[in-house]
């Protein structure tokens, strides 16, 4: 296990639901409904771990899914939980592109990263998100 702070530790639980709704958001949905529900799911799983939709702007909805995967990869607590909000508001404002989002990584890489900061996985190297 890597070094992190204790305060940021997880469960072996935690863990594992966290690994799980990763690997699933990696596989190809059923279907766009499937996806949706799985992206509600998602968002469970992050008040799980800890990142409840943090604050943000409203200039921040026009952020792209490669920029989040980007700013994921090396966030804090506070800023992985803005960048939920975004994703959550992205999806209730327009449901058509969280498969892109999806697809993208964006909702992977905030597990990712969590998973990291928890010393549960080694950091993701950001040349590669």
């Amino acid at each position: 296990m890597l070094p992190h702070d204790k305060k940021l530790a997880l469960s072996p639980v935690e863990v594992e639901q966290a690994r799980d709704m990763r690997n699933r958001l990696s596989r190809k949905a059923v279907s766009d409904k499937a996806l949706g529900a799985l992206g509600t799911a998602f968002f469970e799983v992050c008040r799980r771990l800890e990142l409840p939709p943090g604050p943000t702007a409203a200039a921040d909805l026009a952020a792209p899914p490669a920029a989040i995967v980007r700013l994921a990869g090396q966030a804090d607590m506070t800023l992985l939980s803005r960048l939920v909000a975004i994703l959550q508001q992205q999806k209730q404002k327009s449901p058509e592109s969280w498969p892109a989002i999806v697809v993208a990584g964006a909702p992977q890489a905030i597990i990712s990263r969590r998973l990291a900061l928890a010393g549960r996985e080694p950091p993701v190297d950001q040349g590669t998100a």
